[in-house]
């Protein structure tokens, strides 16, 4: 899925990135609005990642996004702890 569906889709796609990084609250998903390098910057900063391994992470999440009838779903969990150190 490419990212600008899930820009314009943000409010659904927030819960399911609150759920994946659950360190993210809802104020800071409302600033991020969709917006990937702004989400890149706050997982950076909360996670103490970095930009490589957040849009590693990111790009993985991406991809197992689908969509079904307009409904956002992922095709296989993704699991942070394989990035945490």
């Amino acid at each position: 899925m490419d990212w600008q569906q899930i820009e314009s889709n943000w409010a659904q796609f927030k819960s399911i990135i609150k759920h994946d990084w659950d360190k993210l609250t809802d104020t800071h998903l409302d600033e991020i609005a969709g917006r990937r390098n702004y989400l890149v910057r706050k997982i950076q900063s909360i996670y103490g990642l970095s930009q490589t391994e957040v849009d590693t992470q990111l790009t993985e999440w991406q991809e197992n996004q689908i969509n079904i009838d307009g409904h956002f779903y992922q095709s296989k969990p993704f699991l942070l702890n394989a990035y945490i150190r």
